[in-house]
């Protein structure tokens, strides 16, 4: 996966490695600049249950992943470099830009602007950025930044769409299909439907020219038709795992005439109604 490759780092030598618990925990590693010796957390052993349509997966743990940060100069070790990245890293963390980063964006906004002014390929730099709107986005196991209002979000949106929409014919369709897809998804979320349509559209063209379909026919379906009823939402109850849709049910303050119908049906009420009594007895349990 993307994301533990993102995350895998060589151990030093000295201190020994520590072991981490059973889905994960700190590890020893070496800052790539000025060679500082820290612990960080290093995923092991996790599973997942779908995802958003903004494709923040559903699981026990926390999405996405924290990066490694080194404690003194706070350069984001989102990967291995070669010597001659090092040597740019060294200049970059310096500057007054990564400066102001630190005190204003997230770790995954920090590690975008640093791939992209490596020269790292976009389709890396551009996964970074998806992570880094996943940090500033509501959701029960956000990251950083988890806050309905976070200003962030839109600019961290705007910035995706735009670096998708200048995408180069340089890109190979498999990639541009993801990009475009979720393109589309932060367009709808923004309530921009319009934009989020011909994108949408762009995704379905990029992906009748591959056989690699991968799911992408299906969520592109649910996409639009979401979009063309005009849902905003972050977690649209048809595009989400079924498992999700009762607790989201419960967790929606307001319920539209489609939300209504669908966490009406018998089989989801029935849901709703156990997992109420299992917050009863939880409360309960406190007191």
């Amino acid at each position: 996966m993307l994301l533990l490759a993102l995350l895998l780092q060589a151990a030093p030598a000295e201190p020994p490695a520590l072991l981490p618990p059973l889905h994960g925990g700190p590890q020893y590693m070496t800052c790539p600049v000025g060679g500082e010796q820290f612990a960080a957390w290093q995923p092991s052993m996790y599973s997942t249950y779908g995802e958003r349509p903004d494709g923040r997966p559903y699981s026990y743990l926390h999405f996405p992943f924290p990066l490694p940060e080194c404690p003194s100069n706070k350069l984001i070790a989102f990967d291995t470099f070669s010597k001659a990245e090092t040597q740019k890293l060294d200049g970059l963390i310096t500057t007054a830009e990564y400066k102001r980063l630190i005190e204003a964006d997230t770790t995954y906004y920090r590690a975008y602007w640093l791939a992209t002014a490596l020269g790292r390929p976009k389709p890396q730099a551009l996964g970074l950025l998806l992570s880094a709107i996943w940090q500033v986005s509501p959701g029960e196991l956000a990251g950083e930044g988890d806050n309905k209002g976070d200003p962030r979000l839109g600019p961290y949106q705007d910035t995706f769409i735009s670096e998708v929409r200048a995408l180069d014919a340089t890109i190979a369709a498999k990639d541009k299909i993801w990009l475009q897809a979720r393109a589309a998804n932060a367009a709808r979320q923004m309530r921009q439907f319009g934009k989020a349509e011909r994108l949408r559209r762009q995704a379905e063209e990029t992906l009748a020219r591959t056989d690699e379909k991968r799911g992408w026919d299906i969520y592109l379906s649910k996409l639009r038709d979401v979009i063309k009823r005009g849902d905003a939402s972050l977690e649209p109850l048809d595009m989400i795992p079924q498992q999700e849709v009762a607790s989201s049910c419960i967790r929606l303050n307001t319920l539209n005439a489609f939300d209504r119908a669908i966490c009406g049906e018998p089989e989801i009420a029935a849901k709703i109604a156990e997992l109420r009594k299992m917050q009863a007895k939880r409360r309960d349990a406190k007191k």
